[in-house]
C-alpha cells in the first residue's frame, strides 16, 4: 500500500499543476488514478496477501460500486447514511478551499472539513477523488489488521473468517464509500493499535510513542476517541515484559486510578472543569461542532433512546453505565424499531457487537491469562463508556461505535487463537 499512497501523492501534485494552469476539471485525471491504483492493489494483494486476495479485492470493488452509486445513481439507489452530514462536509470543505483563512476557524466537521478543504484546494473540486481516498484508507486498515493477526499468531482459518467479516461488514462498506470521517478515524485507531502491539511484543519505545500519537491524531477528529488511551496507559504502567504478565503495586495503582478518574470527569462532565483556565481550550473543543455530547434529542430523526436517563455525577456513571453501553453498541433495539431500516441496522450491526460481548464474557478465563486481551478490552470499554454516556441517538451511536470496530475484530482474533476455536478451525482446514 505504500506504493499506492506514493502514487496518490504524485496525483495530488498533478492535480495541483492542473489547478495552477486553470484546468479545473480533473475527472479524467481521477479516472486514471483509480485505474492505476486498482491494478497496483491487485498486484500487491497477489504478492503479499494472496490467501486473502479474493475477499479483499471483491470488497474493494463493492466499495467502488457504492461510491459510484452515491455520486451518480442517487435517483436510483440511495446509500444509507449519505445525506445531510456528507453534503455539509463537502460544502464546508469547498468553502475552506476557497478561503484557507477558515482553517483557523471552528467550522462544521472540525478537522475533517479542514482536511477536505486542503485537499480540494490542492487537487480541485473533485469529490470522486476525495471519496475514493476513503476507500483506499479502508483497504489500508484491513491490511493492517491482517498484519496484527500475524503478530498475534492468530490461526489462518480464524484470520480468513475475520477478514471476511471486516471486508464485507455493511457499515465498513458504506462508510468508506461516502464522504464521512469514520474511515480515517478508524485508520488512525488501527495504526495506533499496530504500534501498541509492537511495543507489547518487542518493548519498542518508538512504537509506544507512535501508538499514543496516532490516538491523539484520531482524537483530533473526535475527542472521545482519546478514551482508548486508558487501555494503553494500563499496559504501559502494569505490564512487565520480562515476566509477560501484569504486576500491580501501590506506586503504580494509585497514579493510574487518579488519572482514570480525572480523565473520566473531564470527558464525561466537561462543565465541571470548564471554569478552570487550564481546561478552557478543552472545553472549547468539547463544545464545538464535534462535541462528544451533541444535542441528540428525539427531534433528530426520531431515533432517540433513554432520553430520560440523565447522568450527572460519578455515582450515576457507575449505576447507568452498563445499560448506556448496551444501548450504544446495539441500538436501534428491536423493541424500538420504527421501520425495516432500523431492523436491518440491528441485525447487520448491533447483533455483531452484542455477539462480541457474549464471546468476551464466555472467555473471561482466557482474557485473564492473556494481558494483551485485558488491554484491548479496557480500551474498548473505556471508549464505549465515554460515547455511551453522551449519546442517546441510535443513528449516531451506529456511526460512532464503528470507530472501535477494528479493535473488536483484533480482540476476537486474539480470543479465538487461544480458546481452541482457532486451533479447531486450523485442523479442519488441513483435512
Amino acid at each position: 500500500m505504500l506504493l499506492i499512497w506514493g502514487v496518490t501523492l504524485i496525483y495530488l501534485f498533478l492535480g495541483a499543476s492542473l489547478n495552477h494552469f486553470y484546468f479545473p476539471d480533473s475527472t479524467y485525471l481521477t479516472v486514471t488514478f483509480i485505474c492505476i491504483t486498482s491494478i497496483l492493489l491487485l498486484l500487491s494483494l497477489l504478492i503479499e496477501y494472496s490467501e486473502f486476495f479474493l475477499v479483499i479485492f471483491a470488497s474493494f470493488i463493492t466499495r467502488v460500486f457504492l461510491l459510484l452509486a452515491d455520486l451518480y445513481m442517487m435517483d436510483v439507489f440511495e446509500v444509507p447514511h449519505s445525506g445531510d452530514d456528507t453534503e455539509n462536509f463537502y460544502l464546508t470543505g469547498i468553502m475552506i478551499s476557497e478561503d484557507l483563512s477558515m482553517l483557523n476557524e471552528s467550522v462544521y466537521g472540525g478537522v475533517y472539513s479542514h482536511l477536505l478543504g486542503i485537499l480540494f484546494n490542492i487537487y480541485g473540486d473533485d469529490r470522486l477523488f476525495v471519496q475514493y481516498l476513503n476507500i483506499l484508507i479502508a483497504i489500508t486498515a484491513i491490511l493492517i489488521v491482517i498484519r496484527i493477526f500475524r503478530m498475534l499468531e492468530v490461526p489462518h482459518r480464524t484470520q480468513m473468517v475475520l477478514v471476511l467479516v471486516v471486508g464485507f461488514f455493511p457499515h465498513s462498506l458504506i462508510f468508506s464509500g461516502i464522504l464521512l470521517r469514520e474511515s480515517i478515524i478508524s485508520l488512525f485507531v488501527v495504526m495506533s493499535l499496530y504500534c501498541f502491539i509492537r511495543w507489547f511484543r518487542e518493548k519498542d519505545r518508538i512504537s509506544a510513542f507512535l501508538s499514543v500519537l496516532l490516538v491523539l491524531f484520531a482524537a483530533s477528529f473526535h475527542s472521545a476517541i482519546i478514551g482508548i488511551l486508558l487501555g494503553y496507559l494500563f499496559g504501559f504502567i502494569f505490564y512487565r515484559h520480562d515476566q509477560k504478565a501484569f504486576r500491580f503495586t501501590l506506586e503504580s495503582v494509585v497514579p493510574f486510578s487518579l488519572f482514570a478518574l480525572i480523565m473520566t470527569y473531564v470527558l464525561v462532565f466537561p462543565s465541571i472543569v470548564s471554569g478552570l483556565p487550564i481546561f478552557n481550550k478543552v472545553d472549547q473543543v468539547l463544545n464545538n461542532n464535534d462535541n462528544i455530547y451533541e444535542a441528540f434529542t428525539s427531534s433528530r430523526g426520531d431515533t432517540a433512546y433513554l432520553t430520560g436517563l440523565e447522568v450527572n455525577n460519578l455515582f450515576q456513571v457507575v449505576l447507568f453505565a452498563p445499560i448506556k453501553i448496551i444501548y450504544f453498541i446495539a441500538s436501534p433495539m428491536p423493541w424500538s424499531v420504527r421501520n425495516m431500516n432500523d431492523l436491518i441496522s440491528f441485525f447487520l450491526d448491533g447483533v455483531f457487537y452484542l455477539f462480541s460481548v457474549v464471546v468476551f464474557a464466555r472467555n473471561i478465563d482466557t482474557i485473564k491469562k492473556r494481558p494483551i486481551l485485558g488491554i484491548l478490552l479496557l480500551s474498548i470499554l473505556a471508549g464505549w463508556l465515554i460515547f455511551g454516556l453522551g449519546i442517546s441517538n441510535a443513528g449516531t451511536a451506529l456511526r460512532h461505535r464503528f470507530k472501535f470496530f477494528y479493535i473488536v475484530i483484533v480482540a476476537l482474533g486474539a480470543v479465538w487463537s487461544r480458546t481452541g476455536r482457532g486451533q479447531r478451525f486450523e485442523q479442519r482446514s488441513r483435512q
